[in-house]
C-alpha cells in the first residue's frame, strides 16, 4: 500500500513528468515550426530570383523591339522630318504639318504595331522629341501628342540628353510599364538624334506568364499617391485602388482580395528590398505570402530608399502547414503514451518508477540539448556553404574589431564576390551556381587560419575577416586565394575556371563597421569594374601602406 509520503512524491512526480511531457512537445512544435518558416523563406528568396529574371527578360525584349523599329529608314526619315515640322511650329504638338507626318507615320507602324501586341503583347510604342520628353505619336493612344513630361519619363530625359539606351519601370500619362526606350537617329545623319523611342508592355503579361510557371499567384501594388500624381485619369478602367493606399497594376488572381483583406489583419510594413515570407490563413486554406520592393527607373538611377510599389507572390501553404500539424500530433501521442507508461510504472513500483523517471528526464534534457545545437547552428552556419551567416558573421566582426581596438592590433576585411555569376546560372543552372558557392566556401575554410572569420555576406557574396593582418599583407593573402580559387574551381563538366573579384580594406582608426564593410565594397566594387579577376585594396588602406613604406 503506498503511504502518504509516496502519494505526495508519486503527485509531484507525475506533475513534473507532465511538465516535461508539454516541453517537449512545445519544443519540437517551436522547432518544426522555424524549420518551417526557413523553409518558406527559402523559398520565398526563389521566387524573388525568378520574378527577377522574368523582369529582366522583358525588358530585354522590349529594348529589342524598340531598336529594330528605331532602325527601320521609313521610321527615321519620317520621324525626322515631323522634328522638323515641330520647331517650325512653334514646338509642342505643331500644326498642320506636323499632323500630316504624325498620321503618316502612325500608318507606317501600325501594322507593325498589331502584330506586336498580338506576338508579344506590346502596350506602349511611343515617339518623343527632345530635349526633355515631349510626345509627338503614341501609337497606343494617337489621339493624346504635344503634352511635355520631363517631370514624370525620366528614361526619356536621360536618353534624349546622352543617346544611351534605357529600360525599366516606369510610370506614364496612360500606363505604367516595363518599358525599353532607344535613341532614334536622322536617316540623312546617321550621328544625329532626333528623338526617342519607346516600347513598353504591362506586369499583366509577365505575371501571367511567370504565375504558371512557379504555380502560385502574382500581384504588383503601387502606391497610390505616385499613380494619382502621374497618370491621367482613365473612367474606362474598373476601380483598382485598396484600403491600404495601394493600386493594384496587375494581378494573376481575383483571390488577392481575400489576400489583401487577411494581410490587413497582420503589421503592414513598407516592403523591403530583400523578400520577406510570411503564412497568412484564407479561408480555402493557408498560403505563403512573399512580399519584396518594386522600383522605378528614377529610384534605381538615384538609389532611392522609397519604392513605388510592391511585388507579392502566393502559393498554397496546405503541404507544410498539414505536416507540421503531423508532426506534432505524433509527438503529442508519444507524449501521452510515455506519461501513460511511467504512470503505470511509479503506481505499480515507486522505486522502479522513480528510477525510470530521473532516465527519463535525462533523455529529455539530452533531446532539448540537442535540438538547441541545431537551432544554434542552424542560426550561425549558411546551410549551402558551411560558412558562417551573414548575422552571426557581423556579431563576430564587432567582436573582433572591439578586440582590435583594445590591443591596437591591424585587422584587414576581404569582400569576395564569384565573377559572371548571374551567368553562371543562367547558362549552367542554379544547381551548379551552388555547386560553386559550396566549393568556395570550402577553399576558404581549408586555407583561412584557424581564427580567421570567413561568412557568407548575400547572394555569391563573402568575407573574410584576418585578425591581425595588415594591409599589405591582407593583399598578399587575397591574391593567394583569387590564385587558388582560379586554379582549383571550375565548372562540372565544362572545365571552365571560376574567378573571384577581391576588395581588401584594412580598419581605420575611427571607422564604424558599416563604414568600413563599405569600403571594402567600394573596392570590390572597382575591382569588378577594371576587368574581375583581381584583388584591389581600399583607397583610405592603400594610402596607410604607402605611408609605412
Amino acid at each position: 500500500m503506498i503511504n502518504k509520503t509516496h502519494k505526495r512524491l508519486f503527485i509531484l512526480l507525475s506533475i513534473m513528468l507532465f511538465i516535461a511531457d508539454t516541453l517537449f512537445v512545445t519544443i519540437n512544435y517551436v522547432s518544426d515550426k522555424r524549420t518551417m518558416q526557413q523553409s518558406l523563406s527559402q523559398d520565398g528568396l526563389q521566387l524573388e530570383r525568378s520574378f527577377n529574371v522574368a523582369f529582366t527578360m522583358t525588358l530585354n525584349n522590349m529594348s529589342q523591339l524598340a531598336t529594330f523599329i528605331a532602325r527601320s529608314t521609313e521610321v527615321q526619315h519620317l520621324f525626322s522630318q515631323g522634328v522638323q515640322a515641330v520647331k517650325k511650329e512653334g514646338g509642342g504638338a505643331g500644326g498642320a504639318e506636323s499632323a500630316r507626318l504624325r498620321d503618316m507615320l502612325y500608318d507606317s507602324v501600325s501594322p507593325g504595331w498589331a502584330k506586336m501586341t498580338e506576338k508579344y503583347q506590346v502596350r506602349q510604342l511611343h515617339f518623343h522629341l527632345g530635349p526633355g520628353s515631349t510626345s509627338f505619336l503614341r501609337v497606343h493612344k494617337p489621339q493624346r501628342f504635344g503634352d511635355n513630361m520631363d517631370n514624370l519619363r525620366h528614361m526619356v530625359v536621360d536618353v534624349n540628353r546622352d543617346g544611351d539606351p534605357r529600360q525599366g519601370f516606369e510610370l506614364g500619362r496612360v500606363y505604367s510599364g516595363l518599358r525599353g526606350i532607344v535613341p532614334v537617329f536622322s536617316d540623312n545623319h546617321p550621328t544625329h538624334q532626333i528623338g526617342a523611342l519607346e516600347v513598353g508592355t504591362s506586369f499583366k503579361t509577365l505575371i501571367d506568364s511567370l504565375g504558371s510557371s512557379i504555380g502560385g499567384n502574382i500581384a504588383v501594388l503601387l502606391n497610390e499617391a505616385n499613380v494619382e500624381n502621374a497618370t491621367w485619369s482613365r473612367p474606362d478602367e474598373p476601380e483598382s485602388r485598396t484600403p491600404c493606399g495601394c493600386f493594384i497594376e496587375a494581378t494573376s488572381s481575383p483571390e488577392l482580395s481575400t489576400l489583401l483583406a487577411a494581410r490587413a489583419n497582420t503589421t503592414w510594413v513598407p516592403p523591403s528590398k530583400k523578400a520577406r515570407t510570411v503564412l497568412l490563413n484564407l479561408p480555402n486554406g493557408p498560403v505563403a505570402l512573399t512580399e519584396f520592393a518594386l522600383s522605378d527607373y528614377i529610384g534605381e538611377r538615384d538609389g532611392s530608399e522609397t519604392p513605388v510599389g510592391r511585388i507579392m507572390i502566393w502559393k498554397s501553404a496546405a503541404d507544410v502547414v498539414e505536416e507540421l500539424n503531423h508532426n506534432t500530433w505524433i509527438n503529442i501521442v508519444f507524449a501521452i503514451i510515455g506519461f501513460l507508461i511511467i504512470e503505470l510504472a511509479l503506481f505499480f513500483g515507486i522505486r522502479l518508477a522513480l528510477s525510470q523517471l530521473e532516465e527519463t528526464v535525462g533523455e529529455r534534457t539530452q533531446e532539448i540539448r540537442v535540438l538547441n545545437r541545431q537551432l544554434e547552428e542552424i542560426a550561425h552556419q549558411d546551410m549551402l556553404t558551411g560558412v558562417y551567416s551573414r548575422r552571426y558573421f557581423m556579431q563576430r566582426l564587432r567582436q573582433e574589431l572591439n578586440r582590435s581596438q583594445r590591443s591596437k592590433h591591424p585587422i584587414t576585411l576581404l569582400m569576395v564576390d564569384v565573377d559572371h555569376f548571374k551567368r553562371v546560372n543562367d547558362t549552367w543552372g542554379h544547381q551548379t551556381g551552388d555547386h560553386v558557392l559550396t566549393e568556395l566556401g570550402k577553399l576558404m575554410m581549408k586555407n583561412c587560419r584557424g581564427y580567421d572569420v570567413i561568412g557568407r555576406y548575400g547572394g555569391e557574396e563573402f568575407c573574410l575577416l584576418l585578425p591581425g593582418v595588415d594591409a599589405v599583407t591582407g593583399l598578399q593573402m587575397a591574391e593567394k586565394l583569387r590564385e587558388r580559387v582560379e586554379r582549383q574551381i571550375t565548372i562540372p563538366g565544362d572545365g571552365i575556371h571560376v574567378t573571384i573579384s577581391i576588395g581588401v580594406a584594412l580598419y581605420a582608426e575611427g571607422q564604424s563597421a558599416e563604414e568600413w564593410i563599405n569600403a571594402a565594397d567600394q573596392a570590390l566594387y572597382k575591382a569588378k569594374g577594371s576587368g574581375r579577376n583581381r584583388c584591389l585594396l581600399a583607397e583610405t588602406a592603400r594610402s596607410e601602406s604607402l605611408s609605412t613604406i
